[in-house]
């Protein structure tokens, strides 16, 4: 009888150690998110306060975030994450390298030896970036500071908003129209060329006229927008490429990518698809838009600017296709 109390007694003792760890392991840092400030397009002041400690010190504070349109019901340390010192008590920092007009998640963090204890997260939307922004002939561009001092209209031809789509047209037409296709092509005449053409095979009854480039007449930026607009080069988009940071992401709801300069400008195109016959393709998840440069070696196609979520490139395309045009002009 002895015995059976002893061994109640040891394993009572047993589970009395166990419980205790238990609860100790289970105690972790209390730790609250602060308001965010200074919101600019780019950069955000976030921070925190480590109320307490639990049962070990909290060797790693600080704050994660991510981009609200990833889907992320919160932020976590795994996300992006920026620290701030160690132990109880207030702290700042700050993050950079976020987009204008985009909606992130932040919350602070602290990490002890019993895990990651996290605060409430807070919502915030950076500002538009006007950085370099100014108007010609009533429509507004931005100088991204490239090499060949190109500055590019803040919208599509047809659009009154960055995000805008706008009209749609086929190389060298300077309207909108129902069907894109070869029959409605403005310079074809019973699958030949009438216009733009280097190769005589290709031209009606052997016409070449060898014009690699849009005239004034069939610039569908120059024809709307007045002179001084253009349609780019296929070196002026490459130049783009060449000389920003992209990157996909949605604007006011719209899907498309926003070209980031070294002085902090930025341009957003969306995804305005393109229109084949009379349906608009892959609106919302690819953007076309056309140069002013045809591709002398095949003068059906035309060279444009073409950008899915993965990748974005200079390449040619059939000219009776309706794309979108976003004109340039240059600095003087």
């Amino acid at each position: 009888m002895k015995q059976i109390r002893m061994i109640l007694a040891i394993l009572m003792l047993i589970m009395t150690i166990v419980y205790a760890v238990g609860c100790k392991k289970e105690q972790k840092a209390k730790v609250e998110t602060s308001e965010v400030t200074n919101v600019t397009s780019s950069t955000v002041m976030a921070g925190g306060i480590v109320v307490s400690e639990g049962s070990s010190a909290v060797y790693e504070r600080g704050v994660c975030w991510c981009d609200d349109e990833l889907g992320h019901a919160a932020p976590d340390v795994n996300t992006f994450r920026v620290p701030a010192g160690e132990g109880i008590g207030s702290f700042q920092c700050e993050i950079t390298g976020l987009l204008p007009e985009q909606t992130y998640r932040v919350r602070a963090y602290a990490i002890d030896d019993a895990g990651v204890t996290y605060g409430d997260h807070v919502v915030f939307t950076t500002i538009a970036d006007e950085g370099g922004i100014g108007t010609f002939s009533g429509h507004d561009y931005v100088d991204l500071g490239l090499p060949s001092g190109t500055l590019w209209a803040t919208c599509n031809v047809g659009a009154d908003s960055p995000e805008g789509y706008g009209d749609y047209f086929a190389w060298g037409e300077t309207q909108s129209k129902y069907t894109y296709d070869d029959n409605s092509y403005k310079y074809n005449y019973g699958g030949y060329l009438t216009k733009y053409c280097t190769i005589s095979y290709s031209g009606y009854d052997g016409f070449t006229d060898n014009l690699t480039k849009l005239q004034a007449d069939d610039d569908a930026a120059t024809a709307n927008w007045g002179n001084g607009w253009r349609t780019p080069t296929n070196a002026e988009w490459q130049e783009l490429c060449d000389n920003t940071t992209s990157t996909w992401m949605t604007k006011n709801g719209v899907k498309g990518r926003l070209f980031t300069a070294s002085n902090r400008n930025s341009l957003f195109l969306p995804a305005a698809g393109s229109i084949w016959n009379e349906n608009n393709n892959y609106e919302g998840y690819d953007g076309r838009y056309w140069s002013c440069s045809l591709y002398a070696n095949s003068p059906g196609n035309a060279w444009e600017f073409c950008f899915t979520s993965d990748n974005y490139s200079v390449q040619d395309n059939g000219r009776w296709v309706g794309e979108s045009v976003r004109p340039v002009r240059s600095m003087n």
